[in-house]
């Protein structure tokens, strides 16, 4: 699963990534989070009258049809495998598709002194994950799409988000085209170092969080 992730881009970064005019939202304020939790609000990128809009949406899927606003800490994620089936997302994936805007994740590993976390992150400043978004009331939320770890970080944890490749964007973005499985083969290369446990106190929150410890 993911479940704290990292942005650091500032929407420069995030702009160069999609190659195209960006509309930032006016209550967006892009700021450095190094340790986000579920239920903050963060930046993601939905496709919006053939452009790109960047908002700030909660972070756990509150379904539209929910009576309450539970569900939001159970929905950070939802499996590839399943994301059809299951009826708090099948309705989105073809309509309600978005880009989270990341640096990198954090995972732990069990260990004999406790979980050790890791930062695992790409090559590039902006590490693009699939998500789902809807709206419930006034708010907007997402969930994190994930699948089966890519074989070079599995012995760190045996999911990981599903990493949209920069030519495979707009494809994904785009609601004329059916939710693609395939996107689960993709082979992004990650990297990873050991991080301090001081990432487990969500207060903590500055770039000590992801220097290595190693």
């Amino acid at each position: 699963m993911c479940g704290r992730y990292v942005n650091k881009n500032s929407f420069e970064d995030i702009e160069k990534l999609f190659q195209a005019d960006l509309i930032q939202s006016p209550s967006i304020s892009i700021q450095p989070s190094y340790n986000i939790c579920p239920t903050q609000y963060s930046p993601v990128v939905v496709s919006a009258d053939e452009k790109y809009q960047m908002k700030n949406m909660h972070w756990g899927l509150i379904p539209s049809w929910s009576k309450d606003s539970k569900f939001a800490t159970n929905l950070i994620n939802a499996r590839i495998e399943t994301v059809q089936e299951k009826p708090s997302f099948k309705g989105l994936t073809n309509a309600s598709r978005c880009i989270v805007i990341a640096s990198g994740y954090y995972e732990w590993v069990q260990t004999d002194s406790g979980k050790q976390p890791y930062y695992i992150h790409g090559e590039h400043d902006v590490l693009p994950i699939a998500g789902l978004w809807t709206r419930w009331k006034d708010i907007k939320s997402f969930t994190i799409i994930t699948k089966s770890a890519n074989s070079n970080i599995s012995n760190i944890h045996h999911r990981m988000p599903l990493i949209i490749e920069q030519n495979h964007i707009k494809s994904f973005l785009d609601h004329s085209i059916k939710f693609d499985s395939l996107y689960n083969n993709q082979d992004i290369r990650l990297r990873y170092h050991k991080v301090s446990k001081l990432v487990n106190k969500p207060v903590k929150n500055d770039i000590s969080c992801i220097t290595s410890i190693e």
